[in-house]
């Protein structure tokens, strides 16, 4: 009884939170395949006769990472370029694969998510033109 009614008291609450939240921090489609993303997860079995309690599980079993190969995003070569300057030492250029990492959320699936979430921001950052940056890269290929 006590549950219905808090449920119901929230509903409101979270219509107006979902309608303050902007449209850029909402679920971006998703435009990478399943097949070109590469997760890499920990777990920990305890042996014994408990489970052993959620606050005792190890801080590192929740920890993703995510690889994923530039040439899978479908950028062209001022893209992957953009995207090897956006992620700085997280790009591996001799291989050709960025590599993320989260442990924010208590949850594998949580931070699967977020990972998702950050490669679609980052493959939509990379892949819009930028002026001044294409003139900041021109620079710095001169340069070298």
């Amino acid at each position: 009884m006590l549950l219905a009614r808090l449920a119901r008291s929230t509903r409101p609450a979270v219509r107006r939170f979902a309608a303050d939240v902007p449209a850029a921090q909402a679920a971006l489609p998703r435009t990478i395949p399943d097949e070109a993303l590469d997760f890499e997860m920990r777990m920990y079995v305890h042996a014994g006769r408990k489970l052993p309690v959620p606050e005792a599980h190890m801080i590192s079993e929740y920890k993703v990472k995510l690889r994923v190969k530039i040439e899978d995003l479908g950028l062209d070569d001022i893209g992957a370029a953009r995207l090897a300057y956006l992620t700085g030492p997280r790009f591996d250029a001799a291989r050709g694969v960025l590599t993320l990492t989260a442990e924010r959320f208590p949850s594998r699936t949580e931070n699967r998510r977020y990972l998702i979430h950050q490669l679609e921001l980052l493959k939509r950052a990379a892949s819009e033109a930028d002026d001044e940056f294409d003139a900041a890269w021109r620079r710095r290929e001169e340069d070298e």
